[in-house]
């Protein structure tokens, strides 16, 4: 670093309250991506299932 540039820190509280914001924010996010895929399959499961039967 140069002389006389400021340093700051950060204590261990506060990184770890930064790492479990970041997984709380994952997990959300993830939640929802996987949910919405989810549904995604799921509806196209149905309608091919419903296609299948009708050309019964």
């Amino acid at each position: 670093m140069k002389k006389g540039s400021r340093q700051e820190f950060l204590n261990r509280d506060e990184v770890e309250e930064m790492i479990e914001s970041a997984i709380r924010r994952h997990n959300r996010r993830s939640t929802i991506i996987s949910s919405v895929l989810g549904w995604i399959l799921i509806g196209g499961y149905s309608f091919g299932l419903f296609q299948a039967v009708q050309n019964v």
